[in-house]
């Protein structure tokens, strides 16, 4: 789902991208897109993008946008760096040069969390998720609502990639628990054409996704990390709120889940962090764009969801035996598939390819 739009009539296509015109546009898009009239769309439920070119130029997408956009005079793109960049709130269009709008309260909390403990399709008000039981009733009931709405429109063979991450696994207990028919598979690493290269030097992400030759879904722990607590770096600036240090937590679980990753990655940002408020770290949350739709290869992830950010006021214990040890992604596992608890590496990322952190 990579496009570039331009009016700069010297701009090459240097990425071999399909092209449309459109006035004085010119619209340069990656494969496995739907052409109308006037309208580019791609996607899945929950990321996706409709390009429609009329009297200007309108990109509307899902509410979270999961994906960047970038914007200059001339030209907008969600895979090349330009000089303006877009938060998740904002909204591109073209009519006589590029505007930006803003949607109001976009990172304002949600008037309910849906968790199904409430005999309503959503609970009234916000439960107190001091207790385990909350923040794992409303996970299940997010990966849930999730997965059903992506499968309601999916026609694509899904596929999922054969670790056993913590997430991954989690989100592979949800198509098991819904009975849904996937394939397991290995990731190779290919020789990349000149878009992943350009994407995974920017977005880590791509450095784990495979192109294929055909259309398929790939279903994805990505966002999981950061949406239900496991991200040490988002974790510490809450615990520095609370009085509590993520680093002297660590040092005292030495065999913990998550101690190598931290150790390899997260001590030192965590070490020197410098706290923001509650609401800038849900924008930060929120603006952590990780990985899109590549050509044939469509991506499907539950995790990203505004309500997951209400677990960030779960209580102290609750955070910190996830982002520790994973405890809530383990019972949400177990309720959805016991069988696969047994799989579950007993460090995060230890049987991942070598490249894959390159």
């Amino acid at each position: 789902m990579n496009f570039l739009i331009t009016t700069d009539t010297h701009y090459q296509n240097q990425f071999d991208l399909n092209e449309t015109r459109h006035k004085d546009l010119r619209i340069f898009y990656d494969g496995n897109w739907t052409k109308d009239i006037d309208t580019l769309t791609k996607g899945t439920s929950n990321n996706f993008c409709e390009i429609k070119f009329t009297n200007g130029v309108s990109i509307s997408h899902n509410e979270f946008r999961d994906f960047p956009l970038w914007y200059n005079e001339s030209t907008c793109s969600n895979f090349v760096k330009l000089d303006n960049y877009v938060p998740v709130d904002g909204r591109l269009s073209f009519s006589q040069g590029w505007q930006i709008s803003y949607q109001k309260n976009f990172y304002n909390q949600p008037d309910s969390c849906g968790c199904g403990r409430s005999p309503i399709s959503k609970c009234i008000g916000w439960h107190n998720f001091d207790e385990q039981t909350y923040a794992v009733e409303l996970i299940k009931k997010v990966l849930l609502d999730n997965t059903k709405s992506f499968l309601q429109q999916n026609k694509l063979d899904i596929i999922v990639p054969n670790n056993n991450g913590l997430d991954t696994l989690t989100v592979r207990s949800v198509l098991d628990y819904l009975d849904v028919k996937y394939r397991l598979f290995d990731i190779k690493k290919l020789k990349y054409e000149k878009l992943q290269s350009v994407l995974e030097k920017n977005y880590y992400g791509f450095n784990q996704i495979q192109e294929f030759n055909t259309p398929r879904c790939l279903v994805t722990g990505f966002y999981g990390d950061e949406y239900i607590l496991r991200n040490p770096f988002y974790v510490q600036n809450i615990f520095k709120g609370r009085g509590l240090d993520l680093v002297k937590i660590f040092d005292d679980k030495p065999n913990c889940y998550m101690k190598n990753f931290f150790d390899l990655v997260y001590r030192k940002k965590c070490e020197n962090l410098i706290p923001v408020d509650d609401k800038k770290l849900n924008e930060m949350i929120s603006n952590d764009i990780q990985v899109w739709h590549l050509n044939n290869t469509m991506i499907f992830t539950p995790f990203k969801d505004k309500r997951l950010l209400k677990l960030n006021q779960c209580d102290s214990s609750v955070i910190g035996s996830q982002v520790t040890d994973g405890k809530l992604s383990k019972l949400v596992i177990e309720f959805f598939n016991k069988d696969l608890i047994k799989l579950i590496d007993k460090s995060k990322n230890q049987n991942d390819p070598e490249w894959f952190w390159q």
